[in-house]
């Protein structure tokens, strides 16, 4: 187990691999590495299942054309992989970027998916306007690394989440410029209700009730949306890295949710 490199083609995908039982495919968010889901994948491991998390095209060693892409280009990635993990259907989980990507790719090929996991599912209401100020901070050698860790305070995690999580989030992995911009594009081109149902297998929403980026309210249009389809998981004390600020409790409510589904 571990790194492992999936040839599409003139594609190759990489993912981390872990684990044993059913397997549930991870998506990181906007230009994030699947290193980013470290400290979460091994509680999904010790609970019985497989995990593969998987860096999208341009990221780490993923490699591929990153002109004029979509997220099906993406999500048809992702399909390619679990096709060459020889276990059909998966559970896909996607966080933040990966939330849409992971939609799209249960619209696209549903008979790939028995459940879809969203972590952070933003979509049709925007982020608060002054998280995205933050945000840009982020992205800027002009301010110093305390300005930019307290950006990340602000926009990405709860106000309850102490500093030593936020720095060891923000520390993890590399930036990768070149896909992040293709990868936003792809976001952009690609219309919403092309992704935005997730196809027609069972689907958990978890979101943090701190989270300005991916508000609530995108996971109550969710719940309207689709009714009893969508079981709808609020977390206190949790932004827009739920996953690193409160990890046990999100592994629970998703076991919860896997183990009812036949």
């Amino acid at each position: 187990m571990g790194i492992e490199k999936f040839s599409l083609g003139n594609i190759q995908i990489e993912a981390i691999v872990n684990g044993s039982g059913e397997t549930i495919v991870l998506l990181p968010g906007l230009g994030g590495e699947a290193s980013s889901f470290d400290d979460f994948t091994p509680l999904l491991n010790n609970a019985g299942y497989r995990t593969a998390t998987i860096n999208l095209r341009g990221i780490a060693g993923s490699k591929g054309p990153l002109e004029n892409l979509t997220l099906h280009n993406l999500a048809n990635d992702v399909a390619g992989v679990i096709e060459l993990l020889e276990e059909i259907p998966i559970h896909i989980l996607g966080w933040a970027f990966g939330n849409r990507v992971a939609r799209c790719l249960a619209e696209n090929h549903p008979n790939l998916v028995k459940s879809v996991i969203l972590l952070a599912a933003g979509g049709k209401v925007p982020p608060d306007p002054e998280v995205l100020k933050n945000l840009s901070k982020l992205y800027n050698p002009n301010f110093s690394g305390e300005e930019r860790l307290e950006a990340a305070k602000l926009s990405l995690f709860s106000p309850f989440t102490d500093s030593e999580t936020v720095s060891k989030s923000m520390r993890r992995g590399r930036s990768w410029p070149k896909a992040t911009a293709a990868h936003s594009k792809a976001n952009q081109i690609t219309p919403i209700m092309e992704w935005w149902n997730g196809g027609q297998a069972p689907m958990l929403v978890i979101q943090g009730l701190d989270d300005r980026i991916a508000l609530p309210k995108n996971g109550e249009i969710l719940k309207k949306d689709f009714g009893e389809r969508v079981q709808l998981v609020n977390i206190e004390k949790a932004g827009h890295h739920m996953h690193t600020e409160q990890p046990k409790l999100i592994t629970e409510k998703i076991i919860s949710f896997l183990s009812s589904i036949k």
